[in-house]
């Protein structure tokens, strides 16, 4: 899935201090109501954590436990590989010609190049891209979005949205990813085809996340985790894995560093 836990040790360590006794005999008193305090997130790229925090623990604890990691693991499983590339192989080879204008917009003339090759080499010799004959002849896969265009350009991120059933995204995104559908071939298809479409490389996607199941479970707030590594991946894709250090970020990690210590 394109997950809210970081209070548990906290809890804990406060369960295991009220458990002991007060050596001073200072217990509080049962019927002293408790204050409850509110929690307060700050974080500025996720204004609405509340919100896609609920979102978080709708698609992870239900959906994703209960439909979309069956769903995987049988695909992943029961599925011949050949067929889950061929079937992926086809759905990117659609999105080729969105690759061709949005490299085109950000001058990386080469790599438009590249993916107008690709759709022509892979729509005919690969079979309607089935099978990708250009990456064996050193075509290599490199698609970029509307929303790279943008960010390209300066456009920041924007807010963080944990959408239901869907997943992450950043604003930037939500505002953009209808603009690759106007190329052909995605504006031919139906709402059908298109919902089928998204759905084969979904599925994919989370088949091939599979191994990085536990490293998820074993996070201590999954939903940061995965925040976190989104907006990495933003990013990445950005700068084609080129990504400028940031070096307040990299005070921030020796500050916290230092309070651990």
């Amino acid at each position: 899935m394109k997950f809210t836990w970081i209070a548990l040790p906290l809890m804990c360590w406060v369960g295991a201090a009220q458990a002991e006794p007060n050596d001073a005999g200072n217990d509080v008193p049962a019927d002293v109501p408790v204050t409850q305090t509110e929690v307060v997130y700050n974080d500025p790229r996720d204004p609405f954590e509340g919100f896609n925090r609920a979102m978080w623990d709708l698609n992870y604890n239900v959906l994703d436990k209960y439909f979309y990691r069956p769903v995987a693991h049988t695909y992943k499983d029961y599925v011949p590989t050949p067929v889950k590339t061929g079937m992926n192989n086809f759905v990117l080879n659609l999105e080729e010609p969105a690759s061709i204008v949005n490299n085109t917009l950000q001058g990386k003339f080469g790599w438009a190049a590249n993916a107008g090759g690709r759709f022509v080499v892979n729509s005919t010799l690969g079979i309607l891209g089935v099978v990708d004959v250009a990456d064996m002849m050193g075509m290599h896969r490199k698609q970029d979005d509307f929303n790279e265009v943008l960010g390209y350009y300066g456009m920041p991120n924007g807010p963080y949205f944990m959408a239901p059933f869907f997943g992450p995204y950043v604003t930037r995104e939500l505002a953009t990813d209808w603009v690759d559908g106007l190329y052909f071939p995605l504006s031919e298809l139906t709402m059908l085809q298109s919902v089928l479409k998204w759905g084969l490389k979904s599925l994919y996607t989370r088949a091939e996340a599979i191994d990085q199941e536990r490293l998820l479970d074993n996070a201590l707030d999954p939903y940061t985790f995965v925040k976190d590594a989104y907006f990495q991946h933003m990013d990445y894709k950005v700068y084609d894995g080129n990504v400028p250090s940031n070096q307040s970020d990299d005070e921030l990690l020796d500050e916290y560093m230092q309070e651990l210590e």
